[in-house]
């Protein structure tokens, strides 16, 4: 991990930025709220993008931290992101009597997590966790995933069969009687979220 980092350093110091770094880059909390277009998922209705990944920018952000580990975006990610958190926070408390809140970031497997050397839906987590205040639990500790192909390497159709099954509790004991806010970086067909979901709620969380 150490040295990958060092690698990358390396690279930025005698080749310019990638074009989707040089993007991230340059997002602050007044552009990224220019592109904050809240959407319900079409099939799983309990999923909620905050932008559209149609956006080049949107698209070259999450690619920066995904693939490159660029961090300079996220304290703007994690402002515009925990307002709308706590918009839905207060939704939920009024409509579905929300208590004992956690908010998990989706684990990466070990081989991914292994070779990238960082899990971004968890960097992602902790850069809005800051503006939470104690309005949720964070607990990264509940949730792994079994080693699976990429759900972006596979067909649309093929997806849910691939994912199916991946993910399992750890800490049931932890999860039971708790509502779930549960972050990843892109949702597409919503199958990994809608797996990680069955888990949580197999281990007995009142909802996610």
């Amino acid at each position: 991990m150490q040295f990958k980092r060092l690698f990358w350093i390396f690279l930025d110091t005698i080749l310019p930025l990638s074009t989707e770094a040089a993007i991230a880059r340059t997002l602050n909390e007044d552009t990224l709220s220019a592109m904050v277009h809240p959407t319900i998922h079409a099939r799983e209705p309990w999923i909620m993008a905050l932008m559209s990944y149609y956006n080049p920018k949107v698209r070259a952000l999450i690619r920066a931290v995904k693939y490159r580990g660029e961090k300079a975006p996220l304290p703007a990610l994690g402002r515009i992101a925990a307002d709308e958190i706590l918009h839905v926070l207060s939704n939920k408390r009024a409509t579905s009597g929300w208590e004992r809140v956690m908010i998990v970031p989706v684990p990466s497997s070990v081989e991914r997590l292994r070779s990238r050397g960082y899990n971004q839906a968890e960097r992602i987590t902790l850069s809005i966790l800051p503006y939470l205040g104690r309005e949720v639990e964070y607990t990264p500790d509940v949730l792994a995933r079994k080693d699976r192909q990429s759900q972006v390497s596979v067909a649309p159709e093929r997806r849910h069969h691939n994912i199916q099954g991946a993910f399992f509790v750890l800490r049931p004991d932890k999860v039971a009687g708790t509502n779930i806010l549960l972050i990843d970086d892109v949702v597409e067909s919503g199958t990994t979220l809608a797996d990680a979901k069955r888990a949580l709620m197999e281990a007995g969380a009142n909802d996610v």
